[in-house]
């Protein structure tokens, strides 16, 4: 079968704990280029920090179509300003009021994503109320702590972003995710790739949404697309494509909740999971485009 994209989510899948590009990914990345099959990064990253582990791979860089905040925001390949904005969606005002009122009241570390598009060129920011240092795959450039961010959210000063993340108890996970869909209801999709932050986005948004919406943009087949992740935010994509795999370094509740979907579990991430997967599915007996 011929592959018309393939889709993979970032920490986890592609990079390392420290964030670097693991070799195996690179090289294979560097072949689906040159057999003119299309990539795409979807994740819940913001673009800067999608790009910011490429920069020692620039061919990798201009070619990578980039899906950021989980989906709310995607670009076109190329680089700088040249990059087209594909698809752009915000958190409802509503939403955003209670999700920070929420965090404030409980005493949460908030994570508020700027990105805003200038003349100059796309501005971002990860804005922090307290330092996360200590946090999981939280790293690379545009990292502000910001102690008085819920004040700038609540007086306006901050518009509204198109994700918003909470630092949590994983203990009490749930019951966060619980009490947001009972204030917000279904104007948001909540999701989480790490255990201890919980991600906050306009309803309609997700990585299933985003693989849709660039396989329409290359004229493609979700039938035709291979989506490789690793975590539960990772979920949607994989349902969406026609082949879409789990790398085993997954957690347990997340490889349980693929269970009868038809994803696959395949290789983790120490075992080059990514290079294997891609080498079975759209590299092995296809022709150069």
């Amino acid at each position: 079968m011929m592959i018309d994209l393939v889709a993979f989510d970032l920490d986890g899948t592609i990079l390392d704990a420290e964030g670097r590009l693991a070799a195996s990914a690179a090289a294979t990345l560097e072949e689906l280029i040159v057999r003119g099959i299309p990539i795409a990064s979807v994740t819940g990253r913001s673009i800067l920090r999608i790009q910011h582990p490429f920069e020692p791979h620039p061919t990798l860089a201009r070619a990578l179509y980039m899906a950021g905040y989980n989906g709310s925001v995607i670009l076109g390949p190329g680089e700088g300003a040249e990059r087209e904005v594909l698809h752009e969606e915000r958190l409802d005002e509503e939403s955003f009021a209670q999700i920070v009122e929420y965090g404030r009241a409980e005493g949460l570390n908030l994570m508020y994503c700027l990105f805003e598009r200038t003349d100059a060129g796309i501005a971002e920011e990860y804005r922090h109320v307290r330092p996360i240092d200590h946090l999981e795959a939280l790293r690379g450039p545009g990292m502000v702590l910001d102690v008085d961010l819920y004040a700038r959210c609540q007086s306006g000063e901050l518009g509204v972003p198109p994700k918003l993340m909470l630092e949590v108890d994983p203990a009490r996970r749930e019951q966060h995710i619980a009490d947001i869909k009972a204030l917000c209801g279904d104007r948001v999709y909540i999701a989480w790739a790490i255990p201890d932050r919980v991600e906050f986005m306009r309803r309609g948004v997700n990585k299933g949404v985003a693989l849709r919406t660039l396989t329409e943009r290359i004229g493609g087949s979700t039938d035709r697309v291979l989506a490789v992740g690793d975590a539960d935010n990772d979920l949607p994509m994989l349902r969406a494509a026609g082949t879409g795999v789990l790398l085993g370094n997954a957690k347990a509740e997340v490889q349980a909740a693929v269970a009868g979907d038809g994803v696959r579990i395949g290789p983790s991430f120490a075992e080059d999971g990514f290079a294997k997967m891609v080498r079975e599915y759209a590299l092995d007996g296809q022709e150069q485009k």
